[in-house]
């Protein structure tokens, strides 16, 4: 298998298990506050790291680039809002403005990364900012526009976090890297929580769900993810993610009550076409 099959593989398992973490999000809302459960799935995620990196025997190392320590607050902030999103919106909702993350992608591989931005990706682009408007069904309650900015708004937080895990990835390995991303944010979650009197380690059925998301996305769909960008470019690992909303759509189902109205069917074809779109002008230009 050539290195780059190996990539797209690894990326594309990342898809598969981390589209059950909305689910598992929700799930876990039941019980937990979006601040709560943001702290356990950061806590999970760590000591699993800790001892994944025990087990594989990876040195430690102490990382000074500031690069690592603004990708670990990006990520704190990233897990809070999409905790918070899932306490106003459904599951499949969610996954699906979170598919404006390729958009956001893009435009930071072009700022960040020096990526060649193509002219023609301005209309899959719009065609994604319809396909989210329709998505969203926005009726003007006031919950419904919290819960998209949040998701907007995680979606740019996760954006970001992966595009400085690109940058960081040429000098660190990638369970060094998701220790320190996970490390910062249980620091910062931790405090905070702590700060409000309302930390608590009482064992419930939502921190059951936040360890199985702190599992699927916290660590093993990140470590897939990291991985497989060390042998496929940045833009080609994120238009794989353009599966995550038929993943959440197929783990939702048996779990919550989905209205699949025309506009939310047309909305979701808009943005999975999007992404398709931009695909192309990027694999004629590999070829050439």
């Amino acid at each position: 298998m050539s290195s780059r099959r190996y990539g797209l593989l690894l990326n594309g398992l990342s898809v598969a298990v981390m589209a059950l973490t909305p689910v598992m999000n929700k799930w876990s809302m039941i019980t937990l506050s979006p601040l709560a459960a943001s702290f356990y799935n950061a806590l999970i995620s760590l000591v699993l790291t800790l001892v994944t990196i025990a087990m594989t025997k990876t040195k430690m190392v102490w990382i000074k680039q500031p690069v690592v320590w603004i990708l670990g607050l990006t990520n704190c902030l990233g897990i809070f809002l999409q905790y918070l999103s899932l306490f106003f919106l459904d599951p499949v909702s969610v996954g699906l403005i979170g598919r404006f993350y390729i958009v956001f992608a893009i435009l930071l591989s072009v700022l960040m990364l020096h990526e060649k931005f193509d002219r023609r990706e301005l209309v899959p682009i719009l065609l994604c900012i319809a396909g989210t408007a329709l998505v969203s069904d926005f009726s003007g309650n006031v919950n419904n526009i919290i819960g998209l900015v949040c998701a907007f708004g995680y979606t740019f937080s996760f954006a970001l976090t992966n595009t400085l895990a690109k940058k960081a990835l040429t000098h660190v390995d990638e369970k060094i890297l998701l220790l320190y991303n996970q490390g910062t944010a249980v620091v910062i979650l931790g405090l905070i929580l702590a700060g409000s009197g309302k930390l608590s380690f009482s064992p419930n059925m939502g921190m059951g769900a936040v360890a199985i998301s702190a599992f699927c996305s916290g660590f093993l769909g990140l470590l897939l993810f990291y991985r497989g960008l060390k042998f496929i470019s940045f833009r080609d690992a994120n238009l794989i993610r353009a599966l995550n909303p038929i993943f959440v759509l197929v783990y939702s189902l048996p779990f919550f009550t989905i209205q699949i109205t025309p506009a939310f069917l047309l909305g979701g074809a808009l943005i999975v076409l999007s992404i398709v779109w931009m695909s192309l002008p990027v694999k004629k230009s590999q070829i050439d």
